[in-house]
């Protein structure tokens, strides 16, 4: 029995690792977010929001949308009643993300669930015991708009599993589900995560290591990529692949940061995850590359829309098909240190120029301002 549950295994991991091979040359993902429907769509229906914004990415080119379920300062975008939640109380309570989702399946688009995975506001109102917090025991605050948990937290996992598993249940034919931006250190500052939960587990395997030291910050990235990694798994036991996305930052000479520079400074472990095996395996993970971002904060002539196609192939060799890449842009502004970088349309197009020919799914963030620059003409050069 155990011989035939190891095969059947083993069989799904193989057939999730293919799917999302044939999916990654191919992708053209579009990032939407119906946070922002109210405001692009005041007076149109559900039904009319959904038929519109899957026409608009279909007819720009986009086989996948991206399809963010869950705002962890409002809450669901779906109806549920999974504990500690809370549904979004107009588009939401209208059921947008089922709409959207029925509406882009019916026409031939694959469909993938973006969740947050340790920010969700009312599950940290609910349980100040599971909350992120700093050395002086005070929660981790670093913007009003953020509410870590503790990623170390036995509640808080079990919590999170059963999270991912009432989503998949009501959308059973979801592409993937994808984790994004998991992060523990957002000024990368080392101030948290110092949960009594996560110290005395830390204690309990490190009895000789410090809070704080190198150990430590090993430590505390690796509850992130076990969250990724419960979520992964929960997805393949619903026959459904799994994915995370993250920047991978840049220094102000052009090289992208190590692996472990990201994991002791965020929190967040691009080696560790791609190393999962079995059912925690992910199967698609999507590298950020925004050359404004680091145009915006370090200044000079180093970070231009040609900047991304060097990034996209050091993050390909990195990832050594340990999982499929995929490589993200935007034509987001950015507010840096040094200036503000608005990318004209024109540099978003030679950002889609730059890495359309490599042969890797390309996702584009986002509808919402894809819309506001009537930009959709300049997205279809993704194809071309």
């Amino acid at each position: 029995m155990k011989i035939l549950a190891s095969l059947l295994t083993a069989l799904l991991v193989g057939l999730s690792a293919l799917s999302a091979s044939a999916q990654n040359v191919s992708m053209r993902g579009l990032r939407v977010d119906p946070a922002y429907f109210s405001r692009l769509y005041p007076n149109l229906t559900i039904e009319a929001i959904a038929r519109r914004v899957v026409g608009q990415a279909q007819h720009a080119g986009a086989n996948t949308l991206f399809l963010y379920a869950y705002s962890p300062l409002h809450g669901s975008f779906y109806r549920t009643t999974y504990p500690f939640t809370e549904v979004e109380e107009h588009l939401g309570e209208d059921n947008v993300f089922l709409e959207v989702y029925n509406t882009a399946r019916a026409q031939g688009l694959k469909v993938v669930a973006v969740i947050p995975v340790n920010d969700f506001k009312k599950l940290w109102e609910e349980h100040p015991d599971w909350r992120s917090k700093m050395r002086n025991g005070l929660d981790y605050k670093p913007f009003a708009r953020t509410h870590h948990l503790s990623a170390w937290h036995p509640a808080y996992r079990a919590w999170f599993k059963g999270y991912v598993h009432d989503l998949l249940q009501k959308f059973p034919d979801l592409h993937a589900i994808e984790a994004v931006e998991p992060t523990v250190d957002c000024f990368w500052t080392a101030e948290p995560d110092y949960n009594p939960a996560a110290n005395a587990e830390f204690k309990r395997r490190y009895p000789q290591a410090l809070l704080g030291d190198g150990t430590w910050l090993k430590f505390r990235a690796q509850g992130l990529t076990d969250l990724v990694a419960i979520m992964s798994k929960v997805a393949h036991e619903h026959g459904i692949l799994s994915a995370v996305v993250h920047t991978w930052p840049a220094h102000a000479n052009g090289r992208l940061m190590s692996s472990e520079q990201i994991r002791d400074q965020v929190g967040f472990d691009f080696d560790s995850v791609l190393n999962l095996q079995g059912l925690e395996k992910i199967d698609i993970i999507v590298g950020e590359f925004l050359w404004q971002q680091w145009a915006g904060e370090y200044g000079g002539a180093v970070f231009t829309p040609e900047w991304t196609r060097r990034a996209s192939l050091d993050f390909v060799r990195f990832v050594a098909g340990r999982s499929l890449p995929i490589l993200h842009v935007e034509i987001s502004p950015w507010y840096g240190q040094d200036s503000m970088v608005q990318p004209t349309l024109q540099e978003f197009q030679r950002t889609l120029w730059a890495i359309r020919d490599l042969g890797y799914g390309i996702d584009v963030y986002d509808h919402s301002q894809i819309e506001d620059r009537r930009a959709w003409s300049v997205l279809a050069d993704w194809n071309h």
